[in-house]
């Protein structure tokens, strides 16, 4: 039971830490580049942030830094350049953005973003795969690693986990994860500390089971946080700094704000009226609008997707 005399600058705490902590990530970024330190172009689905983060390697988040652009409302720049440059106006827009960027020395209204010395690509998105052909023609000196993940087609058995066809994904995985650590120490000029792995995975875990918690915590009514606001915030947080010891202790500091203000019965709404879903990508050149459409009538996003 949260004690209700404690200090209330403990609501807002996760919010305000966690634009300091992407600051602070983007103007690491901005040293490495500068510096030409080792540096990972990877994507939000399948980062592999913990091998990286054993090699000390900085991990770039194209997709964050589009979304960045159209959030900072200059996302409009960054796709004249690639659509002057030759890309099509129907192309994806965070892949243009990107491109703009990179056509930029990686110029980025926060800050500078370094040349990759890997790209790691997943097949969870074939346009993916693209935007690594181009990174492969703009940088040809930088290495492609592309981690080809077998679909989950025997996840409707209940015994998945011991069919042989898991066994065999299982291994097929692990080759490529062995075959990127391999790549990863010619890049660095490392060896795998794999105690240094372990610990990584160990942050990472303790992040999943705080985020886990704080969507558990988000059930109560009213809803301590809105998902799709503060929770953008919160989901940067979780791929910035994946596998970092600051990233475990923001999401562990993160739920104990939640819990207190779900305990105390304080929204981030004054009157919670509807208790809302979010699926798909907002409007980020108008976020703060998009979601005060809501809020203005008492909605509150309790879960995105």
């Amino acid at each position: 039971m949260p004690d209700k005399k404690a200090s209330p600058t403990i609501i807002g705490r996760g919010s305000a830490e966690g634009g300091r902590l992407f600051r602070d990530w983007f103007a690491t970024l901005s040293g490495a580049a500068e510096r030409g330190e080792p540096t990972a172009y990877v994507f939000v689905m399948g980062s592999l942030a913990e091998v990286l983060r054993a090699f000390d390697m900085h991990l770039v988040f194209p997709e964050i830094n589009s979304l960045q652009t159209a959030v900072r409302r200059v996302a409009h720049e960054y796709l004249n350049i690639a659509e002057d440059y030759g890309y099509s106006p129907d192309i994806c827009g965070y892949v243009k953005a990107d491109v703009g960027v990179q056509l930029r020395a990686g110029q980025h209204p926060m800050g500078k973003i370094p040349k990759p010395s890997l790209a790691i690509l997943t097949n969870a998105c074939n346009t993916y795969l693209k935007w690594g052909e181009i990174w492969e023609r703009l940088y040809p000196a930088s290495h492609i690693f592309t981690l080809d993940t077998p679909g989950s087609r025997g996840l409707l058995r209940k015994d998945w986990q011991s069919a042989p066809t898991f066994e065999n994904d299982r291994r097929y995985v692990e080759h490529q994860l062995r075959e990127l650590i391999v790549l990863c120490e010619q890049i660095t000029g490392k060896q795998l500390d794999i105690d240094k792995l372990r610990e990584t995975m160990r942050y990472t875990n303790e992040m999943s089971a705080a985020y886990q918690r704080l969507l558990e915590v988000n059930a109560a009514n009213p809803a301590p946080y809105n998902a799709l606001n503060e929770g953008t915030i919160y989901l940067g947080v979780a791929n910035a700094l994946r596998g970092s010891k600051e990233g475990a202790k923001y999401f562990q500091d993160l739920v104990e704000e939640m819990e207190y203000k779900a305990t105390l019965n304080i929204g981030t709404l004054p009157r919670e009226k509807y208790r809302l879903t979010f699926v798909g990508v907002p409007c980020y050149p108008i976020f703060r609008r998009f979601y005060e459409l809501f809020s203005e009538w008492g909605g509150t996003f309790v879960n995105s997707a």
